[in-house]
């Protein structure tokens, strides 16, 4: 690996973390990835390989999405490797999956974590992306949520409040 500024790494990422509030982020998102990049999604357990998938995860996520909001919270870098913690934030425009039609309209939002590995030319070779699933499907009425759910204090060895 070539000696990388860590400052223009830095940059690289929190351009490519807005790029995604962009209406043509489906198109300007592939100009970060090696045409051989995968993507990783670990909450739904899905890859994604090479531009042309990438594409078209791009494209249906815009054609799903209305609002994007892609805020960075903080990037590491490394010579070879960044994290990105980042707050993304969206509409549904149309139900997909196991998203009911009342899901449609619905805004919600998420912290997730990025790791991304980068290619001896400066682009993102692999990602691997790390959200809570259940808390964006509570969001969105797929789930209950369970906002009145209180953990006890104790552990599962001591039981509730140990010594009151």
């Amino acid at each position: 690996m070539t000696d990388v500024d860590p400052d223009e790494r830095k940059a690289f990422v929190e351009r490519w973390v807005t790029m995604w509030d962009s209406p043509t982020a489906p198109t300007d998102a592939l100009a970060y990835y090696t045409e051989d990049a995968v993507i990783v999604d670990r909450a739904f357990d899905h890859t994604y390989r090479g531009h042309r998938e990438l594409s078209e995860y791009f494209s249906r996520a815009g054609e799903l999405f209305a609002d994007i909001r892609s805020v960075s919270l903080g990037v590491l870098v490394g010579p070879g490797h960044a994290v990105a913690q980042v707050h993304y934030s969206a509409t549904v425009r149309e139900p997909f999956l196991c998203l009911p039609e009342s899901s449609r309209g619905k805004r919600f939002s998420l912290h997730l974590m990025s790791l991304l590995e980068f290619a001896e030319d400066g682009r993102i070779a692999r990602s691997v992306d790390a959200y809570d699933r259940t808390s964006v499907l509570q969001q969105l009425g797929v789930l209950p949520g369970d906002a009145d759910w209180t953990a006890s204090s104790g552990t599962p060895f001591t039981g509730p409040n140990p010594g009151a």
